[in-house]
Formats: structure tokens, C-alpha cells, sequence
């Protein structure tokens, strides 16, 4: 009898079940490992910002934090809000660049006299104890207070 060459179905069956088993097994990794890249990237633009409002706080005549025209900074990553004008704002205030589409959130508001709230968000948790945002606060004093 001569032999052919090829796979059998049930080599290629178990193949593409050692395939799923190491799929399966991969995910919930690549989902963590994807959630701290997202709380890092998070953790850095919470710093940025706070050094930048402390920067323009020093640097602004009046003595005020930046909050753009509106009274509060608002970028979501959903497009919730046409955020444009505010990213360009911060850009131009700040020169932090608030990015869109990340799986983040940013409000900046408060009293430009007194104290600012900074808070980044995400929809799902990106830190170890499972919390969604990191909320900080500046006052006139240059103190950050935070996390909340």
C-alpha cells in the first residue's frame, strides 16, 4: 500500500486543540499585562500634568492654575465630549499632550485661585488593588495631595 503524503484530520484536530489550549491560556495575561501598560501610561501623565500646573501656577502673573476657557479640562476616550479645544488648550497652556483614544479620561477643574483636581479614569481597573482612576489635587501651596 502505498502512503500519501498530507496530515490526517486527527493530527490537525489535535494541533488546533493544543492551539486553543495555548490561546486560551495566554489571554487573561495579555489582558494584565495590557491594564498596566494602561496604569502606567496613566501614572506618567498624572505627573506630567501635575508638574506642568505647577509650572504655569509659577509662571502665570495672577498666580492661577490653568483650567482652560471653560473652567474645567474634559478629554474623553470615547468622544464623548468634542475635546479638541481642550486638548489643544492644555497643548498650548501646558504643553502636556492629553492623548485620545487610550482607554483614558481626563478632568482637570477646581479653583484656579486656590486648588485643582486632576483625575484620570479608565472603564476597567489598571492598577493592582483594582481602582479605576488616580485622583490628585494642587493647591496654592504647590502640596499634591493624592491618591484619592
Amino acid at each position: 500500500m502505498k502512503r500519501e503524503k498530507g496530515f490526517t484530520l486527527i493530527e490537525l484536530m489535535v494541533v488546533i486543540a493544543i492551539l486553543g489550549v495555548l490561546v486560551a491560556s495566554a489571554f487573561p495575561t495579555y489582558r494584565t499585562f495590557r491594564r498596566r501598560a494602561v496604569g502606567a501610561e496613566a501614572t506618567t501623565i498624572m505627573k506630567q500634568l501635575i508638574n506642568a500646573e505647577i509650572m504655569y501656577f509659577l509662571e502665570n502673573p495672577n498666580q492661577e492654575f490653568f483650567l482652560g476657557t471653560g473652567g474645567s479640562i474634559e478629554v474623553y476616550h470615547d468622544g464623548r465630549d468634542p475635546s479638541a479645544n481642550d486638548i489643544q488648550e492644555a497643548w498650548n497652556a501646558l504643553h502636556v499632550s492629553l492623548p485620545t483614544g487610550h482607554f483614558l479620561d481626563f478632568v482637570i477643574n477646581g479653583d484656579p485661585k486656590t486648588m485643582i483636581t486632576i483625575t484620570i479614569a479608565a472603564p476597567f481597573p489598571i492598577f493592582k488593588d483594582g481602582s479605576k482612576s488616580l485622583v490628585y489635587s494642587v493647591d496654592n501651596k504647590g502640596t499634591v495631595s493624592g491618591p484619592f
